[in-house]
């Protein structure tokens, strides 16, 4: 548990920093990303970048990258989603480019992040697919943090919440109720 605790670059609390460990985190950027930009999920890709400097990439028709660089601190993106289009002052740390030594980027490895490749399992099912894989993680890392599931365990339970649980149309607010849930029913049920 302390190995998933201990995140190099952030300090966010334990769920979220367990989420970024099985990369669960990433998962539900897909899923926000496809829904915020109106982005089919093929489209959008996932990569591991350590240094945690650059806080996200868009890649444009002509295949030129643009990207949102800043010092490992969650204030200045958080702040530009409250305040755009505007750019206000910020209490961080200026980035200092002279400093990095390098910035490096890895492909995820979507057999090893079971949460990741449930996302996107998800987003291809629809309906309450989504909706599954996060009430699942949601109760799953609840037990890990209450020692009563290994780590590992996390990422098969949100998996196989979405092959256990039928996925229905969402067709009104309990539809998401329903299937949240029972989400949760099925990973306090499978340990």
């Amino acid at each position: 548990m302390e190995q998933a605790l201990n995140h190099p670059n952030w300090s966010m609390g334990a769920k979220i920093t367990v989420d970024s460990a099985t990369m669960m985190n990433k998962g539900l950027e897909i899923i926000e990303a496809r829904w915020l930009f109106d982005m089919p999920v093929e489209k959008i890709d996932v990569v591991v970048h350590r240094e945690s400097v650059i806080h996200s990439m868009i890649e444009y028709t002509d295949n030129s990258v643009i990207a949102q660089l800043g010092v490992p601190d969650m204030k200045i993106p958080i702040q530009y989603a409250l305040t755009y289009p505007q750019r206000v002052p910020c209490d961080v740390e200026q980035l200092n480019l002279t400093k990095l030594s390098s910035l490096t980027f890895f492909e995820p490895d979507s057999e090893t992040f079971k949460c990741m490749r449930a996302c996107r399992k998800a987003m291809a099912l629809g309906g309450t697919a989504p909706v599954l894989a996060n009430g699942a993680n949601e109760a799953a890392v609840k037990l890990f943090l209450e020692k009563k599931i290994s780590f590992t365990d996390i990422g098969d339970l949100v998996w196989n919440s979405m092959t256990a649980i039928p996925v229905k149309e969402i067709k009104e607010l309990s539809d998401i109720l329903e299937a949240d849930k029972a989400a949760r029913q099925f990973v306090t049920d499978s340990i």
